[in-house]
């Protein structure tokens, strides 16, 4: 190859505006370019020697080895990772990496060109959120407890176990927001939110499915007396007074349990039932679990 065409090539190199990075077979950085400079904080003189790890986030899975021998094996490897910038922020890259031949023709490097694409990822899963969660308590909302719902029933299908689903309604809901209008409802939601957040554990779901109701799905739960130790958690962390305009209300809960597959080998009928059983709680009196 010509002087000329090796010193286009490096031009080239300097001024593609995607991040590229070389690397040795062992991992090291050999060189990279402005983009790269630009892309991840480091300058090329403090990048080369460095492993290429320091690139990656401290908490995932050194990917290096993999991509090493993708590249060495099959000529080539593409895929989408976390990247670490210097200044310790975490974003997203697509990349694409090719070996790099030595003057026989055989591997002795890669070459990675990295397309930053941390702004498409981060509102890919904000419209993820707002699709799946309750704007007002920021609780799961009623497509993603069924979603969750029917993954459970399928591992439960599978597995031969049983789990729980508590079906929550606060009694005389109504009379605060008659009386203290919907901003006074919602400050009453949102607390009520985050107290069942609080008492249940994090591999319960709590989702809000509408108005004032709420489900609570029980994975890890062997008969129905587990979950009416949880459906007794649930009462005592909505149970409490609320003063709005110097008038007290009294703040309580009733909840309906169904348990698969006792009471239904479906969302649909695991739901009905639940519901049904809040009904009969509620005609109890409230503050109770059914």
């Amino acid at each position: 190859m010509d002087l000329r065409t090796l010193e286009q090539r490096a031009r080239a190199f300097e001024h593609v505006f995607d991040a590229v990075v070389v690397t040795d077979f062992d991992g090291i950085i050999t060189d990279w370019n402005v983009g790269a400079e630009k892309l991840y904080g480091w300058s090329r003189d403090e990048a080369i020697g460095q492993p290429v790890s320091i690139l990656h986030v401290k908490d995932e899975p050194d990917r290096t080895a993999e991509v090493l021998k993708a590249v060495e094996e099959e000529g080539k490897w593409t895929g989408e990772i976390k990247m670490l910038h210097r200044d310790g922020t975490v974003g997203w890259i697509e990349s694409i990496v090719v070996p790099l031949l030595d003057d026989d023709g055989q591997p002795c490097g890669a070459l990675g060109i990295n397309h930053d694409i941390t702004r498409r990822v981060r509102n890919e899963a904000e419209l993820v959120r707002l699709a799946t969660t309750d704007p007002l308590t920021g609780l799961p909302n009623r497509g993603l407890l069924l979603d969750r719902l029917e993954g459970t029933i399928r591992r439960a299908g599978r597995q031969k176990h049983c789990f729980a689903l508590l079906f929550i309604d606060l009694d005389d809901f109504k009379d605060i927001n008659d009386h203290g209008g919907h901003l006074a409802g919602d400050r009453v939601l949102k607390e009520v939110s985050r107290d069942l957040a609080t008492a249940l554990r994090d591999s319960d779901t709590v989702a809000r499915i509408g108005g004032d109701e709420f489900a609570v799905l029980i994975e890890e739960c062997s008969s129905i007396h587990d979950a009416r130790d949880v459906g007794a958690k649930v009462l005592a962390a909505v149970k409490r007074s609320v003063e709005i305009d110097s008038v007290q209300y009294r703040l309580t809960a009733s909840i309906g349990i169904a348990v698969y597959p006792d009471d239904g080998d479906n969302a649909i009928a695991l739901l009905g039932h639940a519901d049904e059983a809040m009904y009969r709680a509620k005609a109890l009196g409230g503050n109770w679990c059914e």
